[in-house]
């Protein structure tokens, strides 16, 4: 089963765009379900910045229609990215040190966090995601490692902790630095089946900051995360000038470049259980646009008043 869908249903630059949700004024619940006409998949952001509160993934479930998958991602620290001080749990804070090792942008460095404290994160992320278990609506924690996570030894031994650390739910990994992919792609590749983790299929420009595009199924699931092909948005990021989200990924797929990741979709699916194509290109409506276009060369049915939205 392939499904299609985008990587956030509440991103400031969609929402602007006012040509998907019929009023901008939609709150989030009306979103969320005007969203689901469309697609059956969409992936959680906010996770990345604070555990979600569980109360709000009972929400989720309850306000999208039966079959509906959320794909989560994982917690900054899950990731080895620094997480804000005020969005660690009490739980995690009693455990650090007196003074924890800050970044220069007053984050907890990542690896000044005790192991105690990573297992109690892994512990309560595990525990907010119950209600979306239970409804039968979790499709993948994406666990999105931070630029600088390179290739080792102790990363390797990580990689293969996590199913033990959230057993139960499909793992998905997405690798952000060049030791992983191209410089070390078999051995990764091997230590994804062995882990039983998903490879995320990563679609970016072809700039020295990303990782190349690398189609190999390592689970029962498969993500293809499909960023678009703005180099100079990359580029930008690579001098150090910090573009925001919208200028990184503003990029619109053309059909054609569609047409040449549909036949490796396709065939990921005869190698899986399931495969997601999610959509980051996050500028104006672009994502739910390529999104559509790909439901459209799958031969899936959509909504009527999707084709005539973006016809």
């Amino acid at each position: 089963m392939i499904r299609v869908g985008i990587c956030s249903w509440v991103d400031a630059a969609l929402i602007e765009d006012g040509s998907f949700y019929p009023k901008k004024s939609m709150d989030a619940e009306a979103r969320l379900r005007w969203y689901a006409r469309f697609f059956d998949t969409v992936e959680i952001n906010s996770s990345f910045y604070a555990i979600p509160d569980a109360r709000n993934a009972v929400r989720w479930a309850e306000r999208t229609p039966s079959g509906f998958l959320f794909n989560v991602k994982a917690y900054a620290p899950m990731t080895g990215h620094h997480p804000r001080p005020e969005t660690l749990p009490a739980d995690v804070q009693r455990v650090l040190p007196r003074q924890p090792r800050l970044t220069r942008r007053g984050e907890i460095d990542s690896g000044a966090l005790p192991p105690e404290a990573l297992d109690h994160v892994f512990r309560l992320f595990g525990d907010s995601l119950r209600p979306l278990v239970e409804a039968g609506k979790l499709g993948y924690v994406l666990f999105q490692l931070a630029p600088w996570v390179r290739f080792d030894h102790a990363r390797l031994e990580y990689l293969a902790s996590l199913r033990q650390r959230l057993p139960g739910l499909t793992l998905a990994v997405e690798f952000r630095d060049r030791s992983w992919f191209p410089h070390h792609a078999d051995e990764t590749l091997r230590a994804l089946r062995e882990g039983g983790l998903a490879h995320v299929i990563v679609d970016a420009p072809p700039t020295p900051n990303a990782v190349p595009y690398v189609p190999g199924v390592t689970a029962s699931t498969a993500i293809f995360r499909l960023h678009g092909r703005n180099a100079e948005g990359w580029m930008r990021q690579l001098r150090g000038e910090e573009p925001t989200v919208r200028e990184k990924y503003d990029y619109l797929y053309s059909e054609d470049e569609l047409r040449a990741l549909q036949a490796d979709v396709e065939s990921a699916a005869e190698e899986s259980e399931r495969v997601f194509v999610a959509f980051n290109n996050n500028n104006r409506a672009f994502p739910v646009t390529n999104a559509l276009m790909m439901k459209r060369l799958l031969g899936q049915p959509s909504e009527p008043l999707a084709r005539d939205l973006f016809s």
